[in-house]
């Protein structure tokens, strides 16, 4: 009841003020009582009151009579007109209950579509952000190929500056060392020059004794210097031969690690390039495809006929065949929303666009298509 009555309040509303009228009615015939005529007073002859009062009686059953029938026939319309209220009541719920299920209809064409159209700016959104990852993915890569090589640049620049100060450092060291034996060499001749004074004043009393130690400590002076600046000479040039042999070795490896260097990032670049070719014609051929399907829909709904009873939200999901040339060798309907006229017209209008247009890339080609057909 109080679900009518939210549905149809006023189909409702007027049946029950029909029902109250006709009860009212009914009581009100029921308490009403005919009018009781009394005679007004004694008349001086015997006979004619008789006669009055039969004559008042006749009037008032008659007038009684015809208030009656009055009542009857009220009763009579009054419950025609109750009956009448009811049906067009009963009519006005069936059809509120239509309209109704209509509306409920409609709607639930609406939301499948709405869902359809979320599901596929669905699949655009990760398509598009799966894009976007492989660019940003890419540029990545070119930007760490792009570090590492600046980083390789700076370190040949640091063993090149290495290399330098280890080389003036060993001059420097060279230098050091022939002034400390210049000197040692002056403090040597100095002493010697004093040594020779005081063996001056002291020649007389032992000159050859003086001059044997002097020959003999000049010998071995001599021996003494001849055997430090050969070994220092040794030392030297084994120092030399290491440090060449160690920059030949760090230039060689420098060598290798720069040829391998670029030997990846050459390879790296080529795998970009690659990359964005395949993108490109991956992107290219998802476009030609877009408006392949575009065209195909296109002509088939210019070659549709609205058959009669269709409802706007009606769909059909059909799979066809074709040979190289575009002609349609068969189509079947997978599921469709219409009834089974609308299911023909679709078929119809697909043979009807016989040849189907071609694509414009001719590798996305497919001989068994299957697409969602919408007439508006």
């Amino acid at each position: 009841m109080w679900r009518m009555l939210a549905r149809m309040p006023i189909a409702v509303t007027l049946a029950i003020l029909l029902h109250l009228v006709l009860l009212l009615a009914i009581v009100f015939s029921e308490l009403w009582q005919p009018e009781t005529i009394k005679p007004s007073g004694e008349a001086a002859q015997p006979s004619m009151p008789n006669i009055q009062a039969e004559s008042v009686s006749s009037e008032a059953i008659e007038s009684q009579a015809e208030r009656m029938r009055e009542q009857r026939e009220n009763r009579e319309r009054e419950r025609t007109e109750a009956e009448r209220a009811t049906e067009e009541a009963a009519a006005a719920r069936r059809a509120e209950e239509a309209r109704t299920q209509q509306l409920a209809e409609l709607r639930e064409a609406r939301e499948r579509e709405a869902a359809q159209e979320a599901e596929r700016l669905e699949e655009l959104r990760k398509e598009q952000q799966e894009v976007e990852a492989e660019r940003e993915k890419a540029r990545k890569e070119a930007e760490e190929a792009r570090k590492e090589a600046a980083e390789a640049a700076k370190q040949r620049e640091a063993e090149e500056k290495a290399r330098q100060e280890a080389a003036e450092k060993a001059r420097q060291e060279a230098e050091e060392q022939a002034r400390k034996e210049a000197e040692e060499k002056a403090r040597r001749e100095a002493e010697e020059k004093a040594r020779q004074e005081a063996e001056e004043q002291a020649r007389k009393e032992a000159e050859e004794k003086a001059r044997r130690e002097a020959e003999e400590k000049a010998r071995q002076e001599a021996e003494e210097k001849a055997r430090r600046e050969a070994e220092e000479k040794a030392r030297q040039e084994a120092e030399e031969k290491a440090r060449r042999e160690a920059e030949e070795k760090a230039r060689q490896e420098a060598a290798e690690k720069a040829a391998r260097e670029q030997a990846e990032r050459e390879a790296r670049e080529q795998a970009l390039r690659d990359q964005l070719a395949a993108e490109q014609q991956a992107r290219a051929e998802s476009d030609a495809l877009s408006r392949w399907a575009a065209a195909i829909q296109s002509k088939v709904r210019a070659n549709w006929q609205r058959p009669r009873g269709a409802r706007p939200g009606w769909t059909c999901t059909v799979t066809v065949q074709q040979d190289p040339d575009g002609r349609v060798r068969n189509v079947s309907v997978e599921r469709c929303d219409g009834d089974r006229l609308f299911e023909r017209s679709v078929v119809q209008a697909i043979e009807a666009a016989s040849p189907l247009p071609k694509p414009e890339i001719e590798s996305i080609f497919q001989e068994e298509l299957r697409f969602n057909f919408k007439p508006e």
